[in-house]
Parts: structure tokens; C-alpha cells; sequence
């Protein structure tokens, strides 16, 4: 489980985040929302370590995070950062078992324990036929698999994902989160991903926290979370709400005229 209790973080001349508390239990999937220049990066960052918060905790399995050494940490939580897997000259079988790491000894070689999460995960992801490819020679959506499936041999408990979804189309997007929620709830692994696409967040999400200018604005289930008003006042666009006819959940329509009103107004290249 993945506890945090009124975090904050300030940069030079910028207060970033005030006070945000959440918490992802195992098998839920917890979706972080927010306009660009929210925290969301940032509260990523101290969620995984990579950061320290000025004031707050953040506990893994009821232990402070800054209490774990670091490959204890690899043991169970696994990130996708919002930059994806490199396109590296390695094949997919080895990116693959770079997951099994964290359980290994000085000597870095996989046991046979190790290459039997591999095989499992190779096949549970369907990257049997890949496994021989080089990872560089992938697509985009294909190398994003890799990187899901080198998670997933990780073991972890805890996966967190940022904005995992920006330049996968729809049928990989759909894909991806099909294979980390079943994952999630077989496995009893708690998930906290980043959505920038309120519609995929309702779609796929057990709860929404929905940030604001570094604080947490709201924060229950799609329903709860995603309101008109709401919506209105975090993203400055004029929402219309409707329910998706087979899961039910909240799906947000856009009107066009209904964006940033700061924006300047394009130009009149033409004039009549």
C-alpha cells in the first residue's frame, strides 16, 4: 500500500504542492488528473523517491519511503516514467529480465527463479514471438508493452505510471490499461497512473484525484470527481457530462469555442 500524508514542495520562487495526501490500496487503480502545471510531475517524483518533499511522508508498506534502501524500494514499487522505455539495442527477453534486478545478488545473473517470471510475464503480455527483437527496432506502442512487461516481472506491489498514454493511439491505449488493471487486480498490486484524458480516467480508475494549482481540488470515485462544475473550474472549459452506455461511467464532451480563454484568438490571415 502507498500512503501519502500532506505533502508538500516548493522550487525557487514557485510553491509547487500544498498539502496532498492519497493513498492506493492493493488492487486498486488510483488516476492522477489535472491541468498542465498542476504538480502531477511532480508528485510523481516524490511518490518514487527521485524527490524529497519539503514537509509531509510518504510510507510504502507502512514504512517511511526514505526508510528503504534502494533496491529494497525496486522491489516493490515500479515506475513508468512519462518518457517511456528508450529505444535501446538490447532484445525484449533481456529488457525484460533487467526487471528481475532488484532480486538478484552482487552477481546479476538470472536464477532459475527468475527466468520463470520471465517466461510467465512474456507470455501473459503476448511478447512470446517478440522476444528475440531488438527493443530499438520497435514501435512506439510496441516498446511501451516492453516496458509494462519489465514492470511486471519486477514484482512490485506498488506501480506508478506517468501519463503512460501520450503518444500510443487509441487501440494501444486501450490496450495497455486492459493489461495493467487485470494485472493490478490478479496480482493485488496497488496503481497510481497520470491521465491527461479525463475519459480514460473514468473508464479505467477505481478513484480520481484531481488536482489544482498543487492542491488536491477533489478526490473520490469517477462520479464523485468529475463533475461539471468541477471540471469547470480546475480545467477553464465548459464541460458536458454524459454516461458511457456499457460501463456507466462519466464521459466527458467537449464544445468547440470552450478553451482557454487566455489564448490569444488566431489571426485573420485573410481579411474579407
Amino acid at each position: 500500500m502507498l500512503v501519502a500524508d500532506g505533502l508538500h514542495k516548493s522550487y525557487p520562487n514557485r510553491r509547487v504542492l500544498r498539502g496532498v495526501s492519497l493513498s492506493v490500496s492493493p488492487g486498486e487503480m488510483l488516476g492522477v488528473v489535472g491541468p498542465n502545471g498542476s504538480g502531477k510531475t511532480t508528485l510523481v517524483r516524490l511518490l518514487t523517491g527521485e524527490e524529497s518533499p519539503d514537509a509531509g511522508e510518504v510510507r510504502l508498506d507502512g514504512r517511511p519511503l526514505s526508510d528503504w534502501s534502494q533496491r529494497e524500494r525496486a522491489r516493490r514499487l515500479a515506475v513508468l516514467p512519462q518518457e517511456g522505455l528508450p529505444s535501446v539495442p538490447f532484445s525484449v527477453r533481456e529488457v525484460v529480465e533487467m526487471g528481475r534486478h532488484p532480486h538478484q545478488g552482487f552477481w546479476p545473473w538470472a536464477g532459475v527463479r527468475d527466468r520463470q517470471v520471465v517466461e510467465r510475464v512474456l507470455q501473459q503480455t503476448g511478447l512470446q514471438a517478440d522476444r528475440d527483437r531488438q527493443v530499438n527496432q520497435l514501435s512506439g506502442g510496441e516498446r511501451q508493452r516492453v516496458a509494462i512487461a519489465k514492470a511486471m516481472a519486477q514484482g512490485p506491489r506498488v506501480l506508478i505510471l506517468d501519463e503512460p498514454t501520450t503518444f500510443l493511439d487509441i487501440a494501444h491505449q486501450l490496450g495497455m490499461l486492459d493489461w495493467i488493471r487485470s494485472w493490478g487486480q490478479k496480482e493485488g498490486v496497488a496503481v497510481l497512473i497520470v491521465l491527461h484524458d479525463l475519459n480514460l480516467a473514468a473508464l479505467y480508475c477505481d478513484r480520481i484525484l484531481m488536482l489544482k494549482e498543487g492542491t488536491c481540488f477533489a478526490q473520490g470515485t469517477p462520479s464523485d470527481t468529475l463533475t461539471p462544475d468541477r471540471i469547470r473550474e480546475v480545467y477553464g472549459v465548459e464541460p458536458v457530462l454524459t454516461q458511457h452506455p456499457v460501463t456507466h461511467a462519466p464521459q466527458v464532451l467537449l464544445q468547440p469555442g470552450g478553451g482557454d480563454a487566455n489564448l490569444p484568438k488566431p489571426a485573420v490571415l485573410f481579411p474579407s
